[in-house]
């Protein structure tokens, strides 16, 4: 009888052919690198949310910081500061509350409310406004700015591009002419307005 011969494996190992895929990688990196230049990234300096235990007690021969406070509603804006009587400095009357409230003798509402254009926030009196408390607190640079859950995230960046510079004039009549304008230079620089702005938390 003949003899089965044994089969034999063979324990060699033998060296990966990379080839292929070296050749897909080279033929990637041009295609990420162009789809990387069509690609605009912004940066927006901003703080968020301040939380501790406390805060120490201010010093009372300090100036009393401004606290000014920007509010995003769905109807409109609304200015508050904790270091100041804001309608005052604005020469504005406190807003008057709603009907309910005020039949049921509630206060006036604290603050400044800047009501839209129909649709359309009014960035124009926004801006106004910012330019008059920026003139009486020279040496103030945060804003605290806040919105409502529902307020698309477009409109907080629109606000923030209308408070971080100064223009060229310092009051605008309509929408128009305060879109157009450009920002007033200073020692070949923007002149700042309030650009340190702090994400603050909603109060309901």
């Amino acid at each position: 009888m003949a003899r089965s011969k044994k089969k034999t494996i063979s324990t060699e190992i033998e060296d990966l052919n990379l080839v292929p895929i070296m050749n897909l990688v080279v033929c990637l990196i041009p295609m990420v690198l162009v789809g990387m230049s069509l690609v605009k990234i912004g940066v927006i300096n901003v703080n968020a949310p301040r939380f501790g235990m406390g805060q120490a007690e201010p010093d009372p021969d300090e100036e009393k910081p401004l606290g000014l406070t920007v509010a995003i509603a769905e109807d409109g804006f609304r200015l508050t500061a904790t270091g100041a009587d804001i309608n005052t400095e604005l020469g504005e009357t406190p807003a008057a509350p709603p009907a309910g409230d005020a039949a049921a003798g509630m206060p006036p509402q604290p603050g400044v409310f800047i009501p839209k254009n129909g649709d359309v926030y009014n960035y124009t009196d926004l801006y106004n406004k910012l330019v008059v408390l920026k003139d009486n607190h020279a040496d103030e640079t945060i804003v605290n700015l806040t919105a409502d859950a529902k307020i698309p995230f477009k409109f907080v960046i629109k606000v923030m591009d209308a408070m971080r510079f100064r223009l060229e004039a310092d009051t605008y009549q309509d929408a128009e002419s305060f879109t157009a304008a450009s920002p007033k230079m200073e020692a070949n620089k923007q002149e700042l307005l309030w650009p340190d702005v702090v994400f603050a938390v909603a109060k309901q």
